[in-house]
């Protein structure tokens, strides 16, 4: 197989070809290590390869959806024994000590990790520029980066290295390098994909893990795949009624469409991202979809102040058992100035200003929660920018405070962390280029546990532009694999 032709694949298709016996798995191993040092020396994603996994890859062909497919995992712990660093030097040479189950699932639908992407460090900053393994570049410009944290995911997606590859996102850390690469960004709703074996869903519920892509129906098909809770779970939301593969041909009719370009933070929205929401806008409407200019109403700044206290609380509690693992001392040394920059706050919290923080969160969950009982989806940018120059929100830069990391996260997540807290499902969609070339992603968000939704119009929007070469339509990044 040519690895233009492997590049041009999404995972569905891989599957089919290797069902029919036209490649094997070996030859997919093959088109990835290829692709790797194709592109990779220009693109600092993809930080190990496993050439364990790449041994084991046969001639053969085999059970599962996806039997023999390779793809990558973040740098976060996922896999049991593989090095998991957290793009981190607090945890240089640290491997997973469990499986999550919910990667136990996709593996055995046959997937294969071949390696290991990049991530800011400990999925804190909306940068992907860290001390241990330096820039991830953006396939589009190596002159911009990739958000985060699962930055490296993206742009492996992106430049053709994988069909997919896993993320993870606790504030938008999958829906903003989606949209900054190009390719497409499920946040399933809280609970779909659990997070045990240590959580219902991490970070006091606001992150899942979960895969990036390059067409819907192999998010849907991934998503079937690795949905449902696991014995313990503290609780379980409602189940498809059937596959999502199938739900996602279903075309909505006559939905309800809320649309919000006003950043709740007050931060500008980049003229590129305001046009590309009014013609996502015009083309829902032509699909014969209602648009209503309309947003929830909460109060952001509290709602910023509670999400630095939860983070920070988190980081307060996980970040000495971490080091206490590795071996290390927490301090200036061992971790980049962002991280420790909230770390130090999260030690002066009481448990009282946690509590506080989680009330907030539930009250701005019922406020969204009722507005969206008026409407079937809500339609806002992703960010509220395109992809930066490397080194403009630069996470490492001395001084910082929790104030100034939020301060760089708010042009990414201004949009997309409120859903981190809500819990409601949201996807971030390929839907425009800015005057420079760059990708502009809109953000979809349903209601509660309605990931159906999401898919089906992400699949009647994917109808219209796919056809055309690259993830739909958008034409080839100019680092590729295919090239």
């Amino acid at each position: 197989m040519r690895l233009d032709e492997y590049a041009a694949q999404d995972g569905i298709g891989l599957a089919r070809l290797l069902r029919e016996g036209e490649i094997t798995p070996r030859d997919l191993g093959q088109c990835v290590v290829q692709a790797i040092e194709s592109v990779n020396p220009a693109l600092n994603a993809v930080v190990e390869v496993f050439a364990d996994a790449l041994d084991r890859l046969t001639n053969q062909r085999g059970a599962g959806p996806f039997y023999g497919i390779p793809t990558l995992i973040k740098d976060l712990p996922i896999e049991a024994g593989r090095h998991a660093e957290f793009g981190s030097r607090l945890m240089k040479g640290f491997r997973a000590q469990h499986d999550a189950v919910y990667w136990q699932r996709l593996r055995e639908s046959g997937l294969i990790s071949v390696g290991r992407t990049t991530t800011s460090e400990f999925a804190i900053p909306a940068a992907t520029e860290t001390l241990l393994y330096g820039a991830t570049r953006n396939p589009w410009d190596v002159k911009r980066g990739v958000a985060g944290s699962s930055a490296g995911a993206a742009a492996a997606v992106a430049a053709g290295i994988v069909p997919f590859a896993q993320g993870s996102d606790g504030g938008g850390s999958i829906r903003n390098p989606a949209s900054f690469c190009g390719v497409i960004g499920l946040k399933p709703s809280r609970g779909r994909v659990t997070g045990s074996p240590h959580a219902n869903a991490p970070r006091f519920g606001l992150g899942t893990g979960f895969m990036l892509t390059r067409s819907v129906r192999d998010t849907a098909a991934l998503l079937d795949v690795c949905h449902g809770p696991d014995a313990g779970d503290g609780y379980e939301i409602t189940r498809p009624s059937e596959a999502y593969a199938g739900t996602m041909h279903r075309s909505p009719k006559e939905l309800r469409i809320a649309v919000c370009t006003r950043s709740w933070s007050g931060t500008p929205v980049e003229q590129d991202v305001l046009d590309t929401a009014r013609l996502t806008a015009d083309r829902l409407s032509n699909l014969g979809h209602h648009i209503e200019n309309a947003s929830p109403d909460f109060d952001y700044s509290a709602f910023l102040h509670a999400q630095k206290i939860i983070w920070a609380a988190g980081a307060a509690a996980d970040l000495p058992v971490l080091a206490k693992l590795a071996g290390a001392p927490l301090d200036e040394d061992t971790l980049g100035p962002s991280v420790h920059a909230v770390y130090r706050f999260g030690c002066t919290l009481r448990a009282s200003q946690l509590r506080e923080a989680l009330e907030v969160y539930d009250h701005i969950t019922r406020q969204v929660g009722r507005f969206m009982q008026r409407y079937d989806l809500l339609l806002t940018p992703t960010s509220a920018i395109a992809p930066e120059l490397i080194g403009t929100y630069d996470p490492n830069r001395p001084g910082l405070d929790i104030d100034d990391v939020f301060a760089d996260l708010e042009p990414k997540e201004t949009f997309t962390a409120l859903f981190n807290g809500t819990g409601q499902p949201a996807i971030s969609l390929p839907l425009g280029r800015s005057g420079n070339g760059l990708p502009i992603g809109m953000q979809f968000v349903g209601r509660f546990g309605r990931d159906d939704l999401l898919l089906a119009i992400a699949r009647q929007l994917e109808e219209q532009l796919e056809g055309k070469p690259g993830i739909w339509g958008q034409g080839l990044p100019d680092i590729y694999a295919g090239h």
